[in-house]
């Protein structure tokens, strides 16, 4: 392994660069003083109002002549990974009596896709294992 030496100016540099970046937060902080030594904040909150609370679904007893749907998340668009296929195969070798069905979700992970959800309930889904994988 090759060692490096960092040059008085490289440390020069950095430190300038802290400083600096400790000045321009000490004077935004400083127009948002109340002369007491506080800061003014903003909440991060959207709502007060708390989401409307829905149970969780009851658990099977068993797997076994189910269908499990494995819904891919499209987690940043990358139209789904390898993941869920490799969860598929373990299925199809560990349980074979669980059919299960892969799917990418439609949009983004944040995003609504009510036409799987239709299906799922239409096409008689028992359970769902929803995963953000990549």
């Amino acid at each position: 392994m090759k060692k490096r030496t960092l040059f008085s100016n490289q440390i020069s540099m950095a430190a300038f660069l802290v400083l600096s970046g400790i000045a321009a937060i000490a004077s935004a902080c400083g127009s948002a003083a109340s002369g007491d030594g506080r800061i003014t904040v903003l909440n991060p909150a959207v709502t007060e109002k708390l989401a409307e609370r829905v149970p969780l679904a009851p658990r099977l007893d068993t797997l076994e002549g189910k269908t499990v749907y494995l819904v891919d998340m499209n987690y940043e668009g990358i139209n789904g990974t390898a993941v869920m296929g490799e969860l598929q195969n373990w299925f199809a070798r560990n349980m074979p009596g669980v059919k299960t069905v892969l799917r990418l979700k439609s949009g983004s992970y944040i995003s609504d896709d009510p036409a799987l959800w239709k299906e799922i309930k239409e096409k008689g889904g028992d359970a769902v294992i929803m995963g953000v994988a990549g």
